[in-house]
């Protein structure tokens, strides 16, 4: 006679753990089908797919004249012989044994009734059985069992499809929470029936009010419902401005609406994204951050350091700047400083150079336009440098050369805060720090009508000087130590040396182009040497003939024009009157070269018949 094998205490409580879903849900059915069995000798059976009995609930005296009728007892071929259990775990298909055909001589006096329970892909993860008193049996007993094993896997497929549900609920709502964008659903009415909360922080709702409302009402535009829910059209990145208890928002809007089986809709989404969260991107793409900091400028001269101490004085306001020094002196850097030291030193810096864009484009590069404002108007309109700007600093350069008729609208802005799109009529509220900067005189400008003086004033709240070079004693053999180091390592060569006769002659120059000029010069030597030493024929062909310190000089400076035009004269004569490397050595066009010498009237020799 074969033993019968039962589980151990501690793999019986490792299988009823593993299978404890099943056991869950069906111990209610084991109920039922005993209910129906109940007085009459059976026993009601749940196996798992070895075979190996999880739960059972059976007359006492069924169970006690047949103790193997136990939790954790296997009912397998293997150790019961020819059995319902045992035969359903081999054939996976519902089985009736009656009586004799057991194997066992001791359940001749039973009949098995037991089917399979298949799990959610088909595979069998348990068996239900009912087993008894043969006398009782009944030719139904296999097809009640049946049904019953069938209503467990639906309930258990149907609790599974309810965990997806809310594990697919769950995960939209996680998205919806921390995803970035500002997100809005409504039904096929256009009632409003979820806003994430960034879409409650744009539009300033800070409670549940928002539900049942119409979207058109809740963002004051009733062509959104028209476009959406009657026409079933998608909106595409659709700027809008909305005015709230807590100020002006603007956002761009897309929506799409959600089309049921029976190609209706019944319902939309959209997204929100707030406009100066988008500027902020693309400034950080685009590159509109500032890099130097007031440690980064290089100089121990006494001009130099108190225009410094100036500038960290007043960094920490929000008052217009006003650079004023040649052309390669630092403004830019200068203007970085600031903004690193200022309040809205997280936002962008925006730099502009007024003299590089045509004057038609001026008012739309600086102001932005809307859809339509003109021909070759991009769909959608564009914003301006001033709405990038936003909450952050703008940096415009050579402002001087900046046109009239661009002067009004910027005097506008500067005394509203706000910015009206070439082409628009809505103001947009911007929160800017402006510096300016140019190399002319201003003031003499505005004496000669070509800069307003209300505009000149509006951007002269402080007044920042920055020296030229030739005015930074000590200095220029500092600069000269930092670029040798800058370019032998940015271009991979070995560290180079100055020879004393080199340095003399770059101490000794006036660097009409400044820091730029110099930047460029030791850029060549640089190159040149490859590891030697600099001497005066490695220097660009303006320094070479410097073998002796120049006299200074003797020049009456009654203007910014007059030092402009005596440099642009000292200029020309070291690049032997070649347009070309003269203003690559002032850090300037050919074209404003050009412009300069016809506006300070400087004559040229004639016998330079090849002057160009």
């Amino acid at each position: 006679m074969v033993q019968t094998s039962r589980a151990s205490e501690n793999e019986i409580e490792i299988r009823r753990k593993s299978n404890r879903k099943l056991i869950e849900v069906a111990k209610p059915f084991l109920e039922r089908l005993y209910q129906l069995v109940k007085g009459s000798g059976f026993v009601v059976l749940l196996l798992d797919h070895e075979a190996c009995i999880l739960e059972l609930l059976g007359d006492q005296d069924i169970i006690g004249e047949n103790c193997t009728f136990r939790i954790g007892e296997f009912w397998n071929e293997e150790n019961k012989g020819t059995n319902a259990m045992g035969l359903v775990k081999i054939e996976k298909k519902p089985l009736q044994v009656f009586a004799a055909e057991h194997f066992f001589r001791k359940n001749h006096g039973i009949t098995c009734s037991g089917a399979p329970i298949r799990g959610e892909n088909g595979e069998m993860i348990g068996i239900l059985d009912v087993s008894g008193d043969y006398h009782n049996a009944h030719a139904h007993t296999l097809g009640m069992v049946v049904a019953a094993a069938e209503a467990i896997e639906n309930l258990l497929r149907l609790e599974s499809a309810n965990r997806e549900i809310i594990r697919a609920y769950n995960n939209v709502n996680a998205i919806l929470q921390y995803m970035s964008e500002g997100l809005i659903s409504f039904d096929e009415a256009g009632r409003v029936t979820k806003l994430n909360p960034v879409a409650q922080k744009i539009l300033h709702i800070n409670s549940e009010s928002y539900k049942g409302q119409l979207i058109g009402d809740l963002l004051k535009n009733s062509k959104i419902s028209t476009v959406m829910l009657t026409e079933g059209r998608r909106i595409n990145d659709r700027e809008m401005t909305l005015d709230t208890g807590s100020g002006q928002v603007r956002f761009l809007f897309s929506g799409q609406p959600i089309i049921d089986k029976n190609q209706e809709v019944c319902g939309g989404v959209a997204i929100l994204r707030e406009v100066k969260n988008i500027h902020r991107l693309v400034n950080k793409i685009v590159g509109a951050r500032a890099h130097f900091t007031f440690e980064d400028i290089i100089g121990q001269s006494s001009s130099l350091q108190k225009s410094i101490q100036v500038a960290k004085d007043v960094a920490d306001s929000m008052s217009s700047i006003y650079l004023q020094g040649e052309s390669g002196t630092g403004k830019e850097m200068f203007a970085q400083a600031l903004h690193n030291a200022s309040p809205v030193c997280h936002g962008p810096f925006v730099a502009i150079n007024c003299a590089a864009i045509p004057r038609e484009l001026m008012q739309s590069e600086l102001f932005g336009y809307e859809e339509g404002a003109f021909t070759g108007a991009k769909r959608g309109g564009r914003p301006g440098k001033f709405e990038l700007a936003n909450e952050g600093t703008i940096f415009l350069d050579e402002v001087g050369d900046m046109p009239l008729e661009t002067q009004v609208s910027l005097l506008r802005v500067l005394q509203e805060k706000q910015v009206v799109r070439v082409g628009g009529f809505k103001p947009i509220a911007v929160t800017i720090r402006v510096i300016a900067a140019t190399n002319r005189n201003l003031k003499e400008e505005v004496r000669r009508g070509n800069f307003r003086a209300d505009l000149y004033y509006r951007l002269n709240v402080i007044n920042i000087s920055v020296p030229p070079l030739r005015h930074r004693k000590g200095d220029t053999l500092l600069l000269v130590d930092y670029y040798i180091n800058k370019f032998s390592q940015l271009l991979q060569l070995p560290l180079c040396e100055l020879d004393r006769k080199a340095a003399e002659a770059l101490e000794s120059y006036s660097w009409p182009g400044n820091v730029r000029e110099l930047s460029n010069a030791i850029e060549h030597a640089v190159i040149l040497a490859k590891g030697r030493i600099i001497t005066t024929e490695l220097l660009p062909e303006s320094l070479q003939s410097l073998s002796e310190p120049p006299e200074k000089a003797k020049i009456n400076v009654s203007s910014m024009e007059d030092l402009e035009k005596t440099l642009i004269i000292e200029a020309l004569e070291m690049a032997g009157w070649n347009i070309t490397h003269c203003a690559s050595a002032l850090g300037i066009a050919r074209n404003t070269l050009y412009r300069k010498i016809k506006t300070y009237h400087i004559s040229i020799p004639r016998d330079l018949n090849g002057f160009k």
